[in-house]
């Protein structure tokens, strides 16, 4: 069986003919892993002639943790309008969608070499309503603070997660795989631009490891790296979460949700050598 190999400079059109040409093969091929989308990628790049533009070309298809096959990004497929936006808000958020299948692709690569597993590809586009929501948000933040909102095209080109991923390693391996993807990604010339330990805040709500990551092809994206155990902390303490942060939520509120929140993620044991992963961000 076939690896998914690093695609090099290609073009952006190609890139998303790649994309499509995986997920046209989901309905044609029985495939148990990522493997089996790269063996049918590669035999659609050599008859590519095959796909007409009556083809709707979709996201990479991927049996999930628990044998399920989604396509990345689908949560956006019915959800990409930015309602009452800006036109250059839409072509920023069109712009990393169109970015997502050729970067999923490479991050997939990572997770097989890894022995790792990716969670949640669906969502790997932010749905429109959500950026529309962290628009408000940010919005919302500036006037109470007295300043004056940016444009919203201005806060989607600046949002660093329209295109997210997560991957899921053995709890006491975080250290470890952090610095080993972050190596593989390097390798594929992704620059990363922040590491975000957040297990080093001790007062922190959360716990988790980020990757803030620019793409060769210039597109900024988001790697959230958790165990099952900070995983199943996060899905239980979401609705919290979403509670917390709105900007109707009391503060007296917004405390006592901090304090549930915060009990979830410390009754989980610290991962091995988690905190000798020093976090980092590039300047300039």
């Amino acid at each position: 069986m076939l690896q998914i190999t690093r695609l090099g400079n290609i073009g952006k059109g190609k890139a998303v003919l790649i994309a499509g040409a995986v997920a046209w093969s989901a309905f044609f091929c029985s495939f148990g892993n990522v493997n089996s989308a790269a063996a049918a990628s590669a035999v659609l790049l050599g008859k590519a002639g095959i796909l007409t533009e009556g083809i709707r070309l979709a996201g990479v298809p991927y049996r999930n943790r628990n044998g399920k096959i989604v396509i990345s990004g689908s949560a956006s497929q019915n959800d990409n309008i930015l309602s009452g936006c800006n036109e250059r808000a839409q072509v920023a958020y069109n712009m990393a969608k169109a970015n997502e299948p050729r970067i999923t692709l490479d991050m997939l690569d990572i997770a097989h070499r890894l022995g790792t597993s990716m969670d949640g590809l669906e969502y790997s586009v932010k749905t429109a309503s959500s950026v529309v929501s962290k628009i408000e948000r940010k919005t919302d933040k500036a006037l109470q603070a007295g300043e004056t909102p940016k444009k919203d095209f201005e806060y989607v080109s600046e949002t660093g997660d329209l295109l997210r991923y997560t991957q899921v390693v053995n709890h006491d391996e975080i250290a470890a795989k952090v610095r080993a993807t972050v190596k593989l990604l390097e390798d594929k010339g992704y620059t990363v631009d922040e590491i975000d330990n957040k297990y080093l805040n001790e007062e922190g709500r959360y716990k988790a490891v980020h990757l803030n990551v620019t793409s060769p092809s210039g597109q900024h994206f988001e790697m959230q790296i958790h165990s099952p155990e900070s995983l199943a902390a996060s899905r239980a303490t979401h609705t919290m979460y979403e509670e917390w942060r709105r900007p109707e939520t009391s503060e007296e509120r917004k405390a006592e949700l901090f304090t549930m929140i915060k009990s979830t993620y410390d009754s989980m044991p610290l991962p091995k050598d988690i905190m000798s992963l020093q976090s980092y961000k590039r300047v300039g």
